[in-house]
């Protein structure tokens, strides 16, 4: 939509609801004189139908109404897009309707017949422009929490984000006594590739390790950069035997790439809730052992620390 020199936005659409066809007329000419355009219906039923099949930029509809109702109309509209404006017009102006309209969340109330055509409009710019406010407002705020909780390299969780979610699932697995294991990933040789390739390519190698993570992972998964050439996978409702075959693939699909004419491996090491990890530090420091191992023995290989025993199981990619 294009936008014009007051701040009004023109071709904004505009859904009209009441059972008067002479009136619902004159309030689609007027939106019409002003640069909008309208979709009309007569009755509640009908305005939920065009709700629910469209999407619109101002709601306005009697209260009174074969089918459902004005406030139930408004109801099921900000059900379906909670920063829609209403502008609600009644015959039977009254404090109580009134009132009862302004708790229903709506915009602004009108009676008919109105005062003049020009209250009409200004009522009918001032409500899309709170509607686009708060639109802006709330993509804004959507994009300040993907900020707050996403890696901007790689795209999936920061690290911050993780031990949410971690304190989260270690909560949830030992209250119901479910299976949680983790996997602590290290991309082998950043910095060779940094030094010699330069650091596109290793943030080429990053995200090429993000994206074999998404691709490998159940949607319950919880992958995310855990520092600067380490992930975190979150594995819920998983035993560590299940996770090395998840751990096998993820290797797998990470050996497919190649970056700056060289072959990306990661070395991973994988724990489990139980034993001796019980808390959420006692289970990274578990991977992180684990870890240990996978790169000592030479990296793209995946071990397992066991929360009974000292010391990791090795398995060879």
């Amino acid at each position: 939509m294009e936008r014009s020199r007051d701040g009004e936005l023109l071709g904004a659409r505009v859904l009209i609801a009441d059972d008067d066809p002479a009136f619902r007329a004159m309030l689609a000419r007027r939106v019409l004189k002003m640069g909008l355009s309208s979709v009309e219906v007569e009755n509640g039923d009908q305005a939920v139908d065009a709700l629910q099949s469209g999407s619109f930029d101002l709601l306005i509809v009697d209260l009174s109404m074969p089918g459902k109702n004005g406030l139930e109309v408004v109801q099921r509209a900000l059900q379906l897009d909670p920063v829609l404006p209403a502008v609600v017009i009644t015959g039977t102006g009254t404090y109580e309707t009134a009132l009862e309209a302004l708790r229903s969340r709506v915009f602004d109330y009108l009676t008919k017949p109105f005062e003049s055509l020009t209250v009409f409009e200004i009522t009918v710019s001032r409500a899309l422009k709170h509607g686009f406010l708060a639109r802006d407002d709330a993509r804004s705020f959507a994009r300040a929490q993907q900020q707050a909780t996403t890696d901007p390299l790689t795209g999936i969780s920061n690290r911050h984000s993780l031990y949410k979610c971690l304190d989260t699932e270690v909560a949830r697995a030992r209250r119901y006594h479910r299976p949680l294991s983790v996997l602590l990933l290290d991309l082998d040789g950043l910095k060779t590739i940094n030094d010699t390739c330069g650091h596109p390519a290793g943030d080429e190698a990053l995200q090429h390790v993000a994206r074999s993570l998404v691709l490998e992972l159940r949607k319950t998964d919880i992958p995310g950069r855990y520092g600067g050439d380490e992930f975190l996978v979150l594995l819920p409702e998983t035993e560590a035997i299940k996770a090395v075959t998840v751990a096998k693939r993820v290797l797998a699909r990470v050996r497919d790439c190649r970056v700056a004419d060289r072959t990306v491996s990661v070395s991973i090491g994988i724990a489990q809730l139980g034993g001796r990890c019980r808390t959420p530090n006692d289970l990274i420091l578990a991977a992180d052992h684990a870890l240990y191992s996978s790169k000592r023995s030479g990296g793209g290989q995946i071990s397992v620390e066991e929360a009974r025993k000292e010391g990791a199981d090795v398995l060879t990619g």
